[in-house]
């Protein structure tokens, strides 16, 4: 057995059996190896960065560590934008990346891949040897599982025909150790009790971290006579309660800010805090914060808070409710509120308008809101564009069914992410929200689009322009026109790739569109001119 086959039969015994990936040169016939001989599915991409975004889209939405292979030098170096948004969002994801040979500097592809992959990825394992190569992939799952985060695992060329002797070629099985609950320490429990019985009005905001505590927090919030918001990646944790409010953060509703503003004690539980979901300290200025999480480093890491109690969201939130007599505050949990949030309507009073050759976004959100299936995955890109689905729409955030790859900053992230939130999910179409700058960094993608044959109907809301530089340029006296550009049909160059493509300039327009495309059978791709003068200030 020569190293590459043994590399793959480790990758499969740990459960692997989707791999994304380019191929070339130092990876080929270990992708080979996957397919023909285990029945691996290979996802082929168009370029490595988008490889990488969609193992860490597969990995979002299913839990599962994930795995992509790029070839040795430029095709580890183009996917370093990917690994960075998979390290900061600390994503399960193993890179198998070939090299060139250690004895070869002057190879055309050589450069130094440790320093790159630690920079990006933040972890780099070296197969060093071929007795060595089994035990390094366990290490690079385990890593990956346990950091967590993305690991480089890093194969020379040369070395992948070597063959491995037989006493190393055994694969362990892979055991995986799925961490207890973090049990809080009593005296911080008992003083968020205390803050809890002689709050005011207090707020209990969670983030996706506190999924599995929906119900404990639900239960605290009811004994606390405490009002129940979200951050974006917790949205719908909390529906159907009376005295939900709905998502917290920049992009929070008008009644949301409201109520949020007489806020004096917010506590967080499994939320990324941060001056995004503080709204850059304007959405509960009065308030005191106080964190629950379990990582005592994410406590105050982004956002200042009074106090934090490092623990799992459940189990505090059950220790606290088990200190803390019933409490009543009607002037808070006022009937009025309730009746308030259960009419309230994203859409009313927004002024709406829209020419005959483009659509105001807000009209297209609106026809999104009564058409887009409710069971599905929402996948929204970087830019301006973004702030129109995420303000607008009530997508549901739960069962990892909402993927905002923002962590980067990077562009280009919509249409990737949503062919590996696909694939991870077949049992959910996928709706993906993209501007036309953003999708113009990675059009080939639009092939892998096509091969795959998903239910993913991507939306381009296109306005001509790189919309947050024009938005940001103007007010410093700088031309915007150097961040506009020609309208391009988008429409066509989805259809000439193969996927078929509408586009929408008005109202009928849309609907039109949505007739055509639901349900969703296959991929589809809406090309939305939109109007570009309509501003969302807090995308």
């Amino acid at each position: 057995m020569r190293v590459f086959e043994a590399i793959a039969d480790a990758v499969v015994a740990h459960g692997v059996d989707t791999v994304f990936g380019l191929l070339g040169d130092a990876n080929m016939f270990l992708v080979a190896d996957l397919v023909e001989r285990h029945g691996v599915r290979f996802v082929a991409a168009r370029n490595e960065n988008a490889a990488v975004m969609m193992a860490d889209g597969y990995a979002r939405t299913t839990g599962r560590c994930a795995v992509a292979t790029v070839t040795q030098g430029p095709g580890l170096a183009v996917a370093g934008a990917a690994l960075t948004i998979a390290r900061q969002a600390r994503t399960p994801l193993v890179l198998i990346a070939g090299d060139t040979p250690p004895g070869d500097p002057w190879h055309v592809q050589s450069f130094d891949q440790q320093p790159y992959a630690l920079a990006t990825a933040g972890t780099f394992l070296p197969v060093a040897t071929a007795g060595t190569a089994v035990r390094d992939v366990g290490r690079a799952f385990r890593a990956a599982r346990e950091l967590p985060g993305p690991v480089v695992l890093n194969v020379p060329i040369d070395l992948q025909d070597e063959p491995v002797p037989a006493a190393a070629a055994t694969v362990p099985p892979a055991v995986p150790r799925p961490p207890g609950p973090l049990v809080p320490d009593p005296a911080d429990v008992a003083a968020l009790a205390g803050r809890l019985r002689s709050a005011r009005r207090p707020v209990l905001l969670a983030g996706r971290g506190a999924e599995p505590a929906a119900d404990a927090l639900r239960d605290l919030a009811d004994r606390a006579d405490a009002l129940l918001a979200t951050t974006l990646m917790a949205a719908g944790l909390f529906t159907g309660h009376p005295y939900d409010l709905g998502v917290a953060g920049g992009l929070a509703r008008p009644l949301t800010r409201r109520v949020l503003a007489g806020a004096d004690l917010v506590v967080t539980f499994g939320a990324g805090l941060n001056r995004w979901t503080a709204d850059h300290g304007a959405l509960f200025p009065d308030a005191t914060v106080v964190g629950v999480d379990v990582d005592p480093a994410a406590i105050g890491a982004r956002w200042p808070v009074a106090a934090g109690v490092v623990g799992d969201a459940g189990e505090t939130a059950r220790a606290v409710s088990a200190l803390l007599a019933p409490v009543s505050r009607p002037d808070w949990r006022s009937p009025d509120l309730a009746a308030e949030l259960a009419a309230a309507d994203p859409f009313a009073d927004l002024p709406v308008g829209s020419p005959g050759d483009a659509i105001d976004p807000r009209a297209f959100m609106r026809i999104c809101a009564g058409r887009l299936p409710r069971g599905r995955t929402t996948v929204v890109g970087v830019g301006h564009f973004g702030g129109w689905p995420n303000l607008l729409l009530d997508s549901v955030a739960t069962d990892r069914s909402f993927v905002a790859p923002w962590e980067f900053g990077s562009i280009g992230v919509g249409l990737p992410f949503a062919v590996g939130a696909a694939v991870g999910r077949p049992d959910r179409p996928v709706v993906a929200f993209e501007g036309d700058g953003s999708l113009l960094t990675g059009l080939g993608e639009l092939d892998t689009l096509a091969r795959v044959g998903a239910p993913v109907l991507l939306v381009v809301l296109d306005d001509a322009a790189y919309g947050a530089e024009v938005r940001k340029l103007a007010p410093r006296g700088v031309d915007p026109d150097l961040a506009r550009f020609p309208g391009r049909d988008l429409a066509a160059v989805a259809r000439a790739l193969g996927v078929p493509a509408w586009t929408v300039t008005d109202e009928a327009g849309a609907r039109a569109a949505f007739d055509a495309v639901l349900p969703l059978t296959g991929p589809a791709v809406l090309h939305v001119r939109v109007r570009p003068d309509v501003v969302q200030e807090r995308f």
